[in-house]
């Protein structure tokens, strides 16, 4: 399967809402990013970066989910490949399609991993993933009406909740300089972050329920 490759640096927003990745650590991604952080990464590839991470990322997780079922390995490739996106986003062709892009580094980081893995557990054959990964075109239709309902959920929470969102998620702050300004460990923040975040999956999921 070929996929085009290109990439400009910057430091991605974390902002998972997937079913499956509900208890994901998105703070240990955050905190492993910024410890790779370039010295002086351009402002306007940042901001590039950072709006279209911000719009498929919740994609790009359904996609590893696909491909990975196992949610243990799949946080694991995740965080393997939002570190990648990052640091290659300086070859991706502004004019190219960022999530065919995502999903083809996505791609070869899964099968990368099944090759390396030494666990004793089912193996997908390489047929099988591609025709999985053809597929998720048919599921970005309910990731659609997913982030729609997430909007909703979001303006309902308490103030001070969505500022904390707005804040590490929307303007890509930085948690550690969140947690200086507010006199609070930056664990706290990633903790409290987690618990935000749980809470809109509990209401994503009730209102798809309705």
């Amino acid at each position: 399967m070929m996929w085009r490759s290109s990439i400009t640096r910057g430091r991605p927003r974390l902002f998972a809402m997937h079913e499956r990745f509900a208890d994901m650590n998105v703070g240990q991604a955050t905190a492993r990013i910024e410890k790779t952080r370039p010295e002086a990464p351009g402002a306007d590839a940042t901001a590039k970066f950072l709006e279209l991470f911000a719009a498929h990322h919740q994609r790009i997780l359904s996609y590893i989910f696909t491909l990975l079922p196992n949610e243990q390995d799949a946080q694991d490739v995740f965080q393997k490949v939002s570190l990648v996106l990052w640091k290659k986003f300086d070859a991706f062709d502004q004019d190219g399609d960022f999530m065919a892009w995502a999903c083809g580094v996505a791609y070869y980081e899964v099968r990368n991993f099944l090759r390396v893995s030494a666990r004793n557990r089912l193996q997908f054959c390489d047929e099988l993933m591609e025709r999985l990964a053809d597929e998720r075109s048919e599921r970005e239709q309910d990731a659609d009406r997913r982030l729609e309902i997430l909007r909703e959920c979001i303006k309902e929470l308490p103030e001070g909740e969505r500022k904390l969102l707005m804040q590490a998620y929307g303007e890509g702050r930085p948690i550690r300089e969140l947690a200086e300004k507010q006199g609070k460990a930056p664990q706290t923040l990633y903790n409290r972050l987690n618990l935000i975040r749980r809470k809109l999956f509990h209401r994503v999921q009730s209102a798809l329920a309705d």
